[in-house]
């Protein structure tokens, strides 16, 4: 069925409501993904959990963090690595996948910060989880800084002062 010329707007809310509910619930396989769009269109009005990973030189006594340059539809500027929570992971398992997929580089030890955020940006509702992290390797990717970048996001800033008292 081609939707492009579909016209939704001729129903009501409860019946395109009623449309979504049945079409996701015949979805297969949602632990292979679902598509950027329909993730998109998700993500829109429904919070989605994350994480954020601070990248430190040592958990025990940061000096330094790695920041990568980010520069798209969502974000422009210095931002520590993150995504969502995709189906069947935990919190653990999406922070070694971030890290690996944004640094190309391992994890040699995290720690929860105890540290949530919650915003809605370009995207839409995140609820984040904030971890440090410690490389197993060298990074690919990224710059290292010895106190807060210019241009680091605005939230980035805010996980920078509650997780390690940077201003």
């Amino acid at each position: 069925m081609n939707t492009e010329n579909f016209d939704f707007a001729e129903f009501s809310q409860d019946e395109l409501k009623s449309f979504a509910t049945q079409a996701i619930g015949l979805i297969e396989n949602p632990e292979k993904g679902i598509g950027a769009e329909l993730f998109e269109a998700i993500i829109s009005i429904v919070p989605q959990p994350c994480i954020e990973a601070i990248v430190v030189d040592n958990i025990e006594r940061p000096e330094r963090v790695l920041a990568v340059w980010r520069d798209d539809k969502h974000y422009h500027g210095w931002h520590f690595p993150g995504g969502f929570i995709r189906f069947g992971d935990n919190r653990e398992q999406t922070v070694k996948k971030v890290i690996n997929k944004e640094l190309e580089v391992g994890v040699k030890r995290l720690k929860f910060t105890g540290v949530l955020t919650s915003g809605v940006d370009s995207r839409g509702h995140t609820v984040g989880t904030v971890f440090l992290v410690e490389l197993d390797g060298e990074e690919k990717r990224g710059k290292w800084f010895d106190r807060v970048p210019e241009e680091l996001l605005e939230h980035h800033k805010e996980f920078l002062e509650k997780a390690l008292g940077w201003k």
